[in-house]
């Protein structure tokens, strides 16, 4: 793996993973965790909404985006757990490299900054129920 998908859908929960993958159907899209999701739910469960949403959707083409800042050791487990990328904070060459060819053997990107902006998509499953999430991002990709 060496790109993301456009677009990248930043997620707070399993109603905005299973937004993403009504309205994606089969196009290839990334799922974001939310800020710091390493630091505050833990890989694991990313990884668990992560298999959960592709057992419900089979022909979602989802790329799995852990944000890790502040948690070295989540983008360890990520690795570990399969998920396909990571975001990590900055950090001195030798330990980034070392980190990369290890993410690398399991086919997982390792990055130091989010996506761009404009690339990222913010669903506000937080905020709003699903009818309204799957229509504000349909909206968003034929507008």
């Amino acid at each position: 793996m060496t790109a993301l998908p456009d677009p990248v859908i930043r997620i707070h929960g399993i109603n905005g993973a299973r937004s993403a993958c009504r309205v994606m159907g089969d196009r290839a899209f990334g799922l974001l965790s939310p800020d710091h999701a390493a630091q505050s739910h833990g890989a694991q469960w990313f990884a668990d909404l992560i298999t959960l949403v592709r057992e419900e959707f089979p022909a979602a083409n989802v790329t799995s985006i852990l944000d890790c800042r502040g948690r070295v050791s989540g983008a360890l487990a990520a690795i570990e757990l399969g998920l396909d990328a990571v975001i990590v904070d900055p950090m001195a060459a030798p330990k980034l490299e070392k980190l990369r060819d290890m993410a690398g053997q399991a086919n997982c990107i390792v990055m130091t900054e989010l996506p761009r902006r404009d690339v990222i998509y913010q669903m506000a499953d937080d905020l709003l129920p699903a009818p309204e999430l799957d229509k504000r991002l349909h909206a968003h990709l034929v507008g």
